[in-house]
């Protein structure tokens, strides 16, 4: 299973998870543009569908029992993704995430890559220029 932490990359150039190859990708909302305390986890269906929440409540649930003689499943999830959303939806920052991807995405992220990398260039050469200053 490999997990990519996508959280310096997602805002400053194209990412594309099915060509990644990852069966996790996560980020983080504040290195979006978004609001803190919010983020996403991309997984693969297959992957997803086989696990159980981690945590549970707030309706993750379409069958619970409590009976101990009860044939297995006693407890049965939602389908993915909504097994995994216990406790209450942060619905300002989930909707301020989803406007912060769409201005990003707005940008065309192949023009902020090149541009930050210009950028990163002009400085390169603009501090070896410099009298005192040693680039690694």
């Amino acid at each position: 299973v490999l997990s990519l932490d996508a959280c310096q990359s997602v805002p400053h150039m194209p990412v594309d998870v099915r060509e990644l190859g990852a069966d996790f990708i996560s980020a983080s909302g504040h290195k979006m543009l978004g609001p803190t305390g919010i983020g996403f986890l991309w997984g693969r269906k297959e992957l997803l569908e086989t696990m159980e929440p981690l945590n549970t409540g707030a309706q993750i649930f379409t069958e619970v029992s409590l009976d101990p003689s009860a044939p297995p499943p006693s407890t049965a999830f939602l389908p993915v993704p909504w097994r995994f959303e216990a406790g209450g939806v942060p619905y300002p920052e989930a909707v301020a995430l989803g406007e912060a991807c769409r201005y990003l995405q707005s940008l065309d992220m192949g023009r902020v890559h090149s541009y930050e990398v210009e950028l990163g260039r002009y400085l390169w050469e603009s501090l070896s220029e410099m009298e005192g200053v040693r680039l690694y």
